[in-house]
């Protein structure tokens, strides 16, 4: 059976309110960011997305601009450089229904994020059990480098994924 899914993505300033609340919802439902500021980190966001199956919100994801500080942060723990100049972006804040997982829908979600970038460099970061996601990054032409880190946010740990520029 056919299922009617769409991704939605754009700047933050063109969702409402209401949608800004649900996507702050889903990726604090993923348990791997701090809350605290989250809401203005998402409003400087260069672009957002949402999958709906039908009118239900199943997926939610961002292109990021990193500040300083969380790239020196990631840069330090994978003992990988991540240079401004060299990966402007990260992407991010991907999350997607349990009851939806499996289906390759993440790749959906992310490939409007990764066009958003304009062929420029980014990173991002994944549970290294989270072999969904590292497939969808894999697919989109990230390579994961470096080492493995402990989360700041739960018991697991984290590895860097590297999208070159085009």
């Amino acid at each position: 059976m056919d299922v009617a899914r769409n991704t939605r993505s754009a700047a933050p300033s063109e969702f409402s309110p209401s949608e800004i609340d649900d996507f702050v919802a889903f990726v604090l439902a993923g348990g791997e960011v701090t809350p605290n500021g989250l809401r203005a980190r998402i409003a400087q966001a260069p672009q957002i997305a949402f999958l709906r199956e039908r009118e239900c919100l199943i997926g939610v994801g961002g292109l990021k601009l990193p500040t300083l500080h969380h790239r020196t942060e990631v840069s330090a723990a994978s003992n990988v450089p991540i240079p401004a100049a060299d990966f402007p972006f990260e992407l991010g804040w991907v999350f997607i229904l349990s009851s939806s997982r499996g289906k390759s829908l993440s790749v959906t979600l992310c490939e409007s994020l990764v066009s958003a970038a304009n062929g420029q460099g980014i990173f991002a970061t994944s549970r290294v059990d989270n072999v969904g996601m590292h497939t969808t990054l894999r697919k989109l032409g990230f390579v994961r480098t470096g080492d493995e880190w402990p989360s700041k946010q739960n018991s697991d740990s984290l590895a860097l994924f590297l999208k070159y520029a085009a």
